[in-house]
């Protein structure tokens, strides 16, 4: 019998065809697994082997990073935290002013000025030129009492020197309506809180009852009060920022400074120099009980 014709892929040679197959893994079903080829050293054939899905090592890096954290007892990305610190509150928080010191009684004026001109308006269109003419004296004359704050506080309280600084102070004290707005701003945050007072209001109220103390027996409680700051004692306040002084408050009656004190006190107090320059007091009482010269 004739062997077959050799056909085209007859004549292939064996090698060449294995060869093709190795560029033809794209095209195998996903199910087929990877196979290598490795000669057997004839020309016969090849032989196949399985390559297992599981035989790649993982990579370094999931390795090298449990080895890391391992070795250092933290994880290796972590880094060391800036401590955060509060801001250092401001010795002095509201500086003295023009504006803060007469603010208020400015709004109560215009409120008050706004309202009699309003009422002397109708009356004046009702042909009342009688009323009107007393409203406008009545209302002229109560602007001049609200006007009282700031009459009594047209110098400016220059605070060079601590000693300024306790006179402008205890200075406010010193009429028939003591200046309580004046004296608030001349304390620092430090003087602002005690345990007699934490706000503005606070402090008005514990000057009035202090000042009807230093009334009882001495003189009658409308009877202006006048406050000396004698024999001040402190170091030079030249180039710093905080102070300690001693000195005496003297407690007189005004037009009967002949017959002495009504009290004296030797204080002990502390300044500290405000971001304006000038100087405010650490503390704003005094002591309950003021003995006599």
């Amino acid at each position: 019998m004739n062997s077959p014709e050799p056909t085209a892929d007859n004549r292939r040679d064996p090698e060449i065809a294995a060869a093709e197959l190795l560029f033809q893994d794209a095209e195998l079903p996903a199910s087929t697994r990877p196979v290598s080829v490795i000669a057997t050293g004839s020309s016969e054939g090849f032989e196949l082997a399985d390559v297992s899905e599981h035989s790649a090592s993982p990579p370094p890096s999931s390795q090298a990073a449990p080895a890391r954290e391992a070795a250092g007892g933290k994880p290796a990305d972590s880094r060391p935290r800036a401590r955060m610190v509060a801001p250092m509150a401001p010795a002095v928080e509201q500086v003295w002013s023009r504006g803060s010191e007469w603010g208020s009684t400015f709004v109560v004026l215009a409120c008050w000025i706004a309202a009699i001109l309003g009422i002397a308006y109708f009356t004046l269109g009702a042909d009342l030129l009688g009323i009107t003419g007393l409203i406008l004296l009545l209302g002229g004359l109560g602007a001049v009492v609200l006007s009282y704050p700031i009459l009594i506080t047209l110098e400016r309280p220059v605070r060079i020197t601590p000693e300024q600084a306790a006179r402008d102070y205890f200075g406010a004290l010193s009429h028939h309506f003591p200046h309580y707005r004046r004296m608030w701003l001349l304390l620092s945050a430090r003087g602002r809180t005690s345990p007699q007072f934490a706000s503005y209001e606070g402090f008005k109220a514990y000057w009035i009852a202090r000042l009807g103390q230093l009334h009882e027996g001495h003189a009658g409680r409308f009877s202006p009060l006048v406050f000396q700051v004698e024999e001040f004692h402190a170091e030079k306040s030249a180039g710093k920022t905080e102070i300690d002084a001693r000195f005496r408050l003297r407690v007189l009656v005004r037009g009967r400074r002949g017959e002495g004190p009504i009290g004296s006190l030797l204080l002990e107090r502390s300044f500290v120099r405000g971001p304006d320059g000038m100087w405010y007091l650490n503390e704003g009482t005094l002591a309950e009980r003021t003995p006599a010269a």
